[in-house]
C-alpha cells in the first residue's frame, strides 16, 4: 500500500518575517518613548517659565519692600530665579550650571523685573507689608522649581529621597537668598510652611512616577498639591510650631 505524505503547515515563520516584525515593533516602542519623553520635556519648559516669572516678581516685590533702587531689583530678581537650580545643579555636579548653558532663564528673569518695575511706578502699592504678592508669587515659584528639581533629581539617577531633597533645595534656594539679601531670616526657618510644602509635593512626584502613573497627572497634581498647601497656609496663617516657646 503506497503511503502518501501529507502536507505539513510551516513550523515557524521564516527569518525575514521574524526580523521585520521585531524591527516594527521596537520602532513603534521608540516612538511611543520618544514622543513621552518630549511631552514631558514641554510640561517642564513651561514649568521653568512660570518658576522664572514667579520667582523674579517676588525678588522685584521684595527690593520694593527693602526700599532697594531698581538696579537692586533687577539683581534681586535673577538672583532668586537662579539661585535653587544653581545650588541644585552644583550639588549634583551639572556643570556648567543650567543658566550658563541656557541664558534664557536670566533673559526671561529680567523682563520680566522691567515689566514689574514699571508697573510698580505707574500703580505703586501702599502697603507691601501687608500685601499677599510676594508669598502668592513665592508660592508660585516654589511649587514650579520643586517639580524641575525633582524631575532632574531623577533624571540623574539620584534615589527618590535625594530627589525630594534637591527639589526642595531648588523650590527653597532662591527665596532664602532672597530673604538674607533683604535683611531677612529666611521663612523656613521661623516655621513658616514652606520647605514641608516643597517636601510633601516632591514626595508626592517621585512616587507618582515610581508607579508609571500617566505625565501629565504626574507632574500638575503634586504642582497643585504644593501651591495649595502655601497658599492655605498664608491665609490661615499656619505655621510649624517653634522650638521653644518663652514664657
Amino acid at each position: 500500500m503506497e503511503h502518501v505524505a501529507e502536507s505539513q503547515p510551516p513550523r515557524c515563520f521564516s527569518r525575514a518575517s521574524v526580523t521585520i516584525a521585531l524591527t516594527q515593533s521596537l520602532i513603534a516602542n521608540v516612538s511611543q518613548v520618544t514622543t513621552t519623553a518630549g511631552a514631558s520635556s514641554n510640561i517642564f519648559l513651561i514649568i521653568e517659565v512660570i518658576g522664572t516669572i514667579a520667582f523674579a516678581l517676588s525678588g522685584v516685590i521684595a527690593a520694593a519692600r527693602g526700599k532697594m533702587d531698581w538696579l537692586g531689583a533687577f539683581v534681586l530678581a535673577v538672583i532668586v530665579a537662579v539661585g535653587g537650580g544653581t545650588i541644585r545643579d552644583l550639588l549634583v555636579g551639572r556643570l556648567p550650571v543650567f543658566w550658563v548653558e541656557n541664558p534664557w532663564t536670566v533673559a526671561v528673569a529680567i523682563g520680566t523685573a522691567a515689566l514689574a518695575i514699571i508697573y510698580l511706578r505707574i500703580r505703586p502699592i501702599t502697603d507691601l507689608t501687608k500685601s499677599r504678592a510676594l508669598p502668592l508669587a513665592d508660592a508660585a515659584g516654589l511649587s514650579a522649581f520643586v517639580m524641575v528639581g525633582a524631575q532632574i533629581g531623577l533624571m540623574a539617577g539620584r534615589q527618590p529621597f535625594v530627589a525630594v531633597i534637591l527639589a526642595t533645595v531648588t523650590g527653597t534656594g532662591g527665596g532664602v537668598i532672597r530673604d538674607l539679601l533683604t535683611g531677612q531670616r529666611p521663612g523656613i526657618l521661623v516655621g513658616q510652611i514652606y520647605a514641608l510644602a516643597a517636601i510633601v509635593g516632591a514626595t508626592f512626584y517621585v512616587t507618582l512616577v515610581k508607579f508609571g502613573v500617566q505625565a501629565d497627572l504626574s507632574i500638575w497634581l503634586p504642582m497643585f498639591t504644593i501651591f495649595a498647601i502655601r497658599f492655605v497656609a498664608i491665609r490661615k496663617n499656619w505655621h510649624l510650631p517653634l522650638v521653644a516657646v518663652s514664657a
